[in-house]
């Protein structure tokens, strides 16, 4: 039995046997769906082979890169235990691993932000190779666009609108939003998707369309895409955080900083609320308090 046809009796299970309302159906049928689009992440990462590690891991991609606030992402575990529960008893997996996951408080803190300087640095790095180049690609793409990383992995090349600069991705919540491309780096991307084009065919590979690639030719999981920042860290020797949200975080304190107005800013990053995007003025306060002193008649 497929992880879909585990999902459709799990659906009917807690409709039939379960009796739970059809709120709380409707709410767990979006939480797994949003944990499948995970799943897929991994070039098909089944259920069966769900890990403890990777139960963690997922909590705190709920946590850091989807931005849910803490009593979202308890709901969201909650329906994955109830389904884990359910998978146990029909000994699909050995243990629930979700029991094991608790969402322990932190206290509230700033991003990690890139200075530009710092952001120049990182571009700057040589490129020897496609995946030197593809690496490159990766990091101008989630500063140049403000993406989450799981919205830039599911890029299928077929999707960028070329004459108009543009990427329309289903983000979160699956609702869809624009990303916006500069002209230097759509060249950018041109350049890259011959190399990338030289690369399958030198090695044999089948073209899935995929934007990002791995070394194997197929879409870059989300695992492969931290371990590539840590090692770039570790090369530039930087001693902040450095994660694919950082480049996130980037994008939207540096549009501030230069007076982009927060409703924009708030559109581009995909937030349903202006209080998420209200973290970024704390990040940005130098130059707000600039613009205040320059517009304000009194100041």
């Amino acid at each position: 039995m497929s992880d879909r046809d585990l999902l459709e009796e799990f659906i009917s299970y807690i409709d039939s046997i379960r009796q739970l309302s059809v709120n709380t159906q409707k709410a767990y049928s979006r939480d797994l769906e949003e944990f499948y689009d995970f799943l897929s992440l991994f070039n098909g990462l089944s259920v069966s082979e769900f890990s403890l590690h990777d139960a963690r891991d997922y909590s705190k991609y709920l946590r850091d890169e989807c931005e849910n606030s803490e009593r979202s992402i308890l709901q969201k575990l909650t329906a994955l235990r109830t389904f884990f529960d359910f998978l146990q008893k029909r000994g699909v997996v050995v243990d629930n691993v979700f029991d094991a996951v608790s969402l322990k408080k932190r206290a509230k803190r700033l991003p990690s932000v890139l200075t530009e300087k710092e952001v120049r640095e990182l571009l700057s790095i040589p490129r020897r190779d496609f995946l030197d180049e593809r690496d490159h690609m990766l990091f101008l793409f989630l500063y140049n666009t403000g993406a989450r990383i799981s919205e830039a992995l599911s890029v299928d090349i077929s999707m960028i609108e070329f004459p108009e600069r543009r990427i329309r991705i289903r983000g979160k919540g699956g609702k869809y939003r624009f990303l916006f491309l500069s002209p230097s780096t759509v060249k950018s991307i041109e350049r890259y998707l011959e190399m990338r084009s030289s690369y399958l065919e030198e090695n044999g590979k089948d073209d899935d369309g995929a934007l990002f690639i791995s070394s194997r030719g197929t879409r870059l999981p989300f695992s492969s895409a931290h371990i590539i920042f840590n090692e770039y860290q570790t090369r530039l020797g930087w001693q902040k955080e450095f994660t694919p949200h950082t480049l996130r975080h980037s994008f939207a304190t540096h549009l501030l900083e230069r007076g982009a107005d927060i409703r924009v800013v708030q559109e581009l990053l995909g937030h349903e609320s202006i209080s998420t995007t209200q973290i970024y003025t704390h990040v940005a306060r130098p130059r707000l308090k600039q613009v205040y002193n320059q517009a304000h008649p009194h100041a």
